[in-house]
């Protein structure tokens, strides 16, 4: 079976109680941001409660000092390290084997500073036994799968992956099963959520854009690829309910998997 995470990102309620209400509703696995690192603070508070971490993010809303993300290219880089060095430990110490961060909103012309930038972020990730994976966006620098792969590749590191999130391809156009078996073993994680096609507004599944074959052919490509990271259920604050979002589904997963026989 695939490991399914629930994203404690979307609920609005303190880290703690998340996790406790992330473990009532059935989930094994959870993702978290580092805006809750702290909070959660011993990793017993995650596995005391029956839950595994799964894909933990790098950065959640602004960076203090008036830095921001964009800054990774440029003469503020190490800056800007230095905040992702604390997330990375933090994940690692938490118990996190897997992380993401999204990318800058513009490439530069010169992309020297933002390679040498997450080379230096997936070695310490390295370090700290994380495997590091580099979230595409519409909008923004590095807008699809095709092209962060290609960045990817182009960072000639071992220890930079792809994150493929379904939701994205529902607003550029691409192929998911193609994203995944394109990046191979590149393919760091996985992220489901539907929108309607223009914004990455996160709805619950099939209220949006998306229809049940795509996901099934998805799902059918991630079980057939030599694939161990799972995948993360993600809807954020705006989704209507939830909750019963990341239920509903981890459900039709779950039932997914008993009609094609995919075991444990």
């Amino acid at each position: 079976m695939l490991q399914v995470s629930a994203c404690a990102w979307a609920l609005s309620t303190p880290p703690i109680q998340s996790l406790d209400r992330i473990r009532l509703a059935g989930f094994d696995t959870v993702d978290l941001w580092p805006n809750s690192f702290e909070a959660v603070g011993d990793p017993e508070n995650i596995s005391g409660r029956g839950l595994k971490p799964g894909c933990f993010g790098l950065l959640a809303g602004a960076l203090p000092g008036g830095l921001s993300l964009d800054d990774i290219t440029g003469d503020r880089a190490q800056l800007v390290l230095d905040q992702m060095y604390v997330s990375i430990d933090r994940a690692g110490r938490l118990g996190a084997k897997r992380a993401y961060m999204v990318t800058p909103s513009a490439y530069p012309s010169d992309d020297t500073q933002f390679l040498n930038s997450i080379r230096s972020l997936a070695d310490h990730a390295a370090s700290a036994g994380v495997k590091l994976a580099i979230e595409p966006h519409p909008g923004r620098s590095i807008p699809s799968d095709a092209a962060c792969l290609e960045f990817v590749k182009k960072t000639a590191h071992e220890n930079v992956h792809v994150l493929v999130d379904f939701g994205h391809c529902l607003i550029t156009g691409e192929n998911p099963s193609k994203s995944i078996r394109n990046a191979g073993d590149r393919l760091g994680y996985v992220h489901i959520d539907d929108n309607h096609g223009v914004y990455d507004d996160h709805v619950a599944l099939f209220d949006g854009v998306l229809k049940a074959p795509v996901i099934e052919d998805f799902l059918d490509t991630l079980v057939s690829l030599p694939y161990d990271g799972g995948l993360g259920i993600e809807f954020k604050l705006t989704t209507p309910s939830p909750m019963s979002a990341l239920v509903q589904a981890r459900d039709f997963i779950r039932e997914w998997e008993l009609r094609q026989g995919v075991r444990a």
